[in-house]
This record gives structure tokens, sequence and C-alpha cells, in this order.
């Protein structure tokens, strides 16, 4: 039998045998080993040991989420023209959808689950925005008609408003003000599902949801600005609790 399969009696002995097998360790080992013992002990999960520490990327996802609603909910609320809603879909191809992702991606490379998958939740959702109504709405609604297609994309905000119902609950235990932004983000899925579940006859509705929608978009711009200026100036000049 090889002397390290011999069984151990007496924890002395236990210790004396560990001991002697790592002095017999080559020394490129040992501090292999300590480094996944920190590594193992670390809040961070080994951020700033084996790949630098990244900040985190909330004000990012933030702020872009603040610019591609505060647009579409000025379009909702007939702040302009209804004819050029059109400038809706780049903003959502580009700052919803990349901006929002990559700041959920960023967030998740810093441990934090609840800021990834908010990010990348809605990052996904700009994207299937921006695709539902440039590349297949017109379609959708030519084959079953507007108010099927109203019943469709009303059935999918209202889903995304039991989502975003979800994460405002996690939020409640992060932060105040997050929470109330997550929360009336809730509210504006639910009113604009239901605004295109009563079309043609819900524009009231829609209306409703594009304030709502710019209040909640400057939350969101509120929160980042906060972040972003708080965390350069290293004091808190605008209140964030």
């Amino acid at each position: 039998m090889r002397p390290d399969r011999v069984p151990i009696t007496h924890p002395q002995e236990g210790e004396a045998l560990v001991a002697t097998q790592v002095a017999s360790e080559p020394a490129s080992v040992i501090p292999t080993r300590a480094l996944a013992a920190k590594v193992l002990d670390s809040p961070t999960g080994g951020a700033g040991l084996l790949f630098p520490n990244v900040p985190l990327g909330i004000a990012l996802q933030l702020g872009a989420l603040g610019i591609v609603l505060g647009l579409l909910s000025a379009a909702n609320a007939e702040l302009f023209s209804p004819a050029a809603t059109g400038v809706v879909l780049p903003v959502a191809f580009s700052v919803g959808a990349i901006g929002i992702f990559a700041g959920g991606i960023i967030n998740f490379r810093a441990g934090l689950l609840i800021a990834g998958v908010i990010g990348a939740l809605y990052g996904t959702f700009w994207l299937s925005f921006g695709l539902l109504v440039q590349f297949f709405a017109a379609g959708v609604g030519e084959a079953a008609g507007p108010a099927a297609l109203g019943d469709a994309i009303g059935t999918y905000l209202v889903i995304w408003a039991i989502v975003s119902g979800f994460l405002a609950v996690a939020t409640f235990y992060v932060n105040r003000i997050v929470f109330a932004q997550q929360l009336l983000l809730t509210v504006v899925f639910l009113v604009l599902g239901l605004a295109n579940m009563s079309a043609p006859g819900g524009t009231g509705l829609t209306q409703l949801g594009g304030w709502l929608g710019l209040v909640d978009a400057l939350m969101a711009l509120y929160i980042s600005a906060a972040l972003v200026i708080n965390d350069t100036a290293g004091k808190e000049l605008l209140p964030f609790r």
C-alpha cells in the first residue's frame, strides 16, 4: 500500500502527513493553491485576483433605457407628429438593444445577478420590439387584421408587465429609487398592453402610457446620472437611497 493511502488514526498524524505532502510539492504549486483559496474566499468571486475588477453596468443600462423609453413615450404622448415615430426604431435597435444588453453583461461580469438579468432581458425586449415593428407587424396585420395584431402585441406587453413586476419585487431589496422606477415601468407595460388590446379605441390609454413612460424615463436617467456623478466625485452629490 502506498504511504499516502495509510489510514490515519490520530489527528496529529494527519496534520503531520498533510504538512509533509505540501512540503514535498513543487514550489510552483503552493502559490497556485494560495491564489485558489483567495478566490474561494473572495466576496467578488475572484474579481481583481484572476481578472480585473470592473465597474457596474447599471448606469449604462439605465441611461440607455431613459433615452429609448423617453423617445418612445414622447411618441405615445404625441409630443411630436405620429408620422415621425419611425425615428424610434433605429434608437430601439442601437441604444435600446445594444446599450441595455451591454450593461447587463457587464453586471453579470461584476457578479450582480439582478442587474444582469434586468439588462439582458430588456435589451432583448428592445431588439424584439424593433424587429416586430420593422419587419413583421405589417404582414401580421394584413393576415389577421388590425384588431388581432393589437391583441397579440398587447398580450406581449402584458407578459413584459408580469416580468417587470417580479423584477420590481427583487429591486425592493436593492434600492428604493430603483424599486420605484422598476415598479412604474411595470405599470407602463401594463397600460400600453391594454391600450393595444383595446385598439383602435385605446388612444387615451396610449397617451397615458406615454406620459407615465416619460416619468419613468426621467427616473432612469436620474439614477444613471447619480451613479456616474457620485462615483466620479467620490461623494454623494445627487441623493440616491
